[in-house]
């Protein structure tokens, strides 16, 4: 009996040294340091400035047949592609001074003078469209996303227009004041247009 337990532990002893033996084989070991993050940019110029603090449009002595007009340059001027979308629109409006035409015309604000009063962006109709060869006209490919009265502008504009990273699109505004009956409602008056140029990553942002 003791013959048999004496062998069962040398083959327990030989069993430890071969597992031993496994663990000193060759091996290598190699460490992947140093990786690094860095964020891409979305950096929009707007005519050469960034920020914009230039106003496109400064009429005066606007009138009837009158056709001011103005692009809008946008570039892309970061590393990542992304898309253009005109946000935060809005017209004010003054009624500035009410003269003989005007109250003969039916004028019904020149008794409350002031802010909103104004009737100019009654009768001013605005072309805003995707000027892709940044000529200042409607041409051919280009797409119109507003055609109407100033009165009637939107608040957001998804436009969804492409912008890759390095690379320029225009906007432009016609504006066009055909002859209405309703002209000298709006004589001495004036109006302001804002809007947001907005570059997202991704398109309805």
């Amino acid at each position: 009996m003791r013959k048999i337990v004496a062998s069962i532990l040398t083959i327990g002893l030989v069993a430890s040294l071969t597992v031993g033996a496994t663990r000193a084989y060759l091996d290598d070991t190699e460490t992947s340091a140093n990786n690094t993050f860095t964020a891409g940019t979305l950096d929009l110029v707007v005519d050469g400035e960034n920020p914009l603090t230039s106003a496109k449009f400064s009429v005066t002595n606007m009138k009837p047949d009158s056709q001011p007009k103005g692009t809008f340059n946008l570039l892309n001027d970061g590393t990542v592609n992304g898309f253009i979308d005109i946000e935060g629109v809005t017209v004010s409006n003054n009624e500035n001074s009410c003269l003989e035409p005007e109250t003969e015309a039916g004028d019904s604000t020149c008794g409350t003078p002031g802010l909103g009063e104004g009737e100019l962006q009654n009768v001013v109709n605005v072309r805003l469209f995707n000027d892709f060869n940044c000529d200042g006209w409607i041409s051919a490919g280009d797409t119109t996303f507003y055609n109407g009265l100033v009165n009637g502008l939107a608040s957001n504009y998804e436009l969804n227009t492409p912008l890759n990273a390095g690379q320029n699109t225009c906007v432009t505004a016609i504006f066009d004041w055909w002859s209405t009956p309703n002209d000298n409602k709006a004589m001495g008056d004036d109006m302001a247009l804002d809007m947001t140029f907005e570059l997202g990553q991704t398109t309805g942002q």
